[in-house]
């Protein structure tokens, strides 16, 4: 009997875990019935997102029609998930169904937990969902220059690299239409990028400076004063004309609402084995979404997703035919991102720390280029339209 294979989630993780199912069902004829439930019609390409704020693409380039992975052979369900029963293999939807799983891929991303400072959700603009983003590229549109704000309540937050992408790509772009403008970037942590080591930490401290932006640490966000424009914590006040917030990440409701599946030691995320991404209480389900990525010892982003979707595909597929070998996690990651007008390219190595039970990072520089930035937007674009081909 085939076994059911249920993928919660349309997005990057969801993807790359249904690929690899499908891969193995055409390679070796895995017998396997999967089902991927999303509570969205579109798959969105989310780094994508500030491309479309800063004007660079629009949104048919970002988005393909979920119904194209009926392509890779699973039954497509538009449904939200409501609540988890791991202990019965069972999982609730919004529209009151209840489906059945042998195996299970949680692939949530993370909520965005505005509310959590005074302010925060009224003030500014940000590009963390389409509708944002459309909005904060008609707030750029309308910006004649002035103080701009990059604001990072608290970390990890998603994206750990877009803040500083986000400020530099701003001071570059208004100086070269001749505005006058000052950018600061307000984040948690004494040196920016603090968590990837020295060498990512100086490279960007370098391109910050060369473009003006000035990084200002922060201890504990206090609120967001909307009738003066003031950022208040512990130790800064700023005042700004225009505010770029980047959102809180909180645990996605069916997980928090969900018996096992908040992480102890951190609310804000789900529990995870760092070694093969299973949960720690239940081996049949696979936690490979961000909300899982801090507990694993790994950053909230798209890359360390999609490799950890691939342990889970490979996984499963061993686990069925008994003699299929396992993916291990790659001991190489890359880090690329915007910098400024041109690019960063870095790498980082990944091991897994026993002691610990999770990953740790260590991280180079690499190269700094505007041909990574043409490469890095081109393999972006690529991935939607390879959705829609098929």
């Amino acid at each position: 009997m085939a076994k059911k294979i249920l993928i919660l989630g349309g997005g990057t993780g969801g993807y790359i875990a249904l690929r690899g199912i499908h891969k193995a069902k055409e390679q070796i004829g895995l017998d396997a019935e999967v089902t991927m439930l999303t509570a969205s019609p579109w798959h969105d390409f989310q780094p994508l997102y500030a491309d479309l704020a800063f004007g660079m693409v629009d949104r048919d380039k970002i988005r393909a029609s979920v119904e194209n992975f009926k392509r890779l052979g699973a039954r497509i369900v538009v449904d939200r998930a409501t609540r988890i029963d791991a202990a019965n293999r069972l999982v609730h939807t919004e529209a009151g169904d209840t489906y059945p799983y042998d195996y299970l891929v949680v692939s949530l991303g993370t909520k965005y937990g505005w509310d959590a400072y005074p302010g925060l959700e009224q003030a500014g603009v940000h590009n963390y969902t389409m509708e944002a983003a459309e909005e904060m590229r008609r707030e750029l549109a309308r910006f004649k220059g002035g103080k701009v704000v990059v604001l990072v309540p608290e970390t990890p937050h998603r994206c750990g690299m877009y803040p500083y992408e986000a400020a530099t790509h701003l001071a570059e772009t208004f100086k070269n239409r001749g505005a006058q403008i000052e950018v600061k970037l307000l984040s948690p942590g004494e040196m920016p990028l603090g968590p990837l080591g020295h060498e990512i930490s100086r490279a960007w401290r370098e391109r910050m400076e060369r473009v003006g932006v000035e990084y200002v640490p922060i201890k504990g966000l206090e609120e967001i004063d909307l009738e003066k424009k003031v950022v208040r914590a512990g130790n800064v006040e700023e005042k700004y004309d225009l505010l770029i917030k980047v959102p809180p990440s909180r645990l996605p409701d069916v997980l928090e609402q969900s018996e096992g599946f908040q992480w102890k030691m951190d609310g804000r995320f789900a529990p995870v084995k760092g070694y093969n991404f299973r949960h720690p209480d239940y081996d049949d389900v696979y936690m490979v979404g961000e909300h899982s990525m801090p507990p694993a010892g790994l950053p909230t982003a798209g890359i360390p997703v999609h490799y950890a979707a691939e342990v889970a595909a490979n996984s499963i597929v061993a686990d069925m035919v008994g003699a299929y070998p396992v993916y291990m996690p790659r001991g190489m990651i890359p880090c690329i991102g915007y910098y400024g007008l041109s690019a960063f390219a870095g790498f980082c190595e990944v091991r897994y720390n026993e002691s610990e039970g999770r990953r740790v990072m260590k991280c180079y520089s690499i190269a700094r280029s505007p041909l990574i930035r043409i490469l890095k937007q081109a393999f972006y674009e690529s991935w939607i339209s390879a959705i829609k081909m098929g």
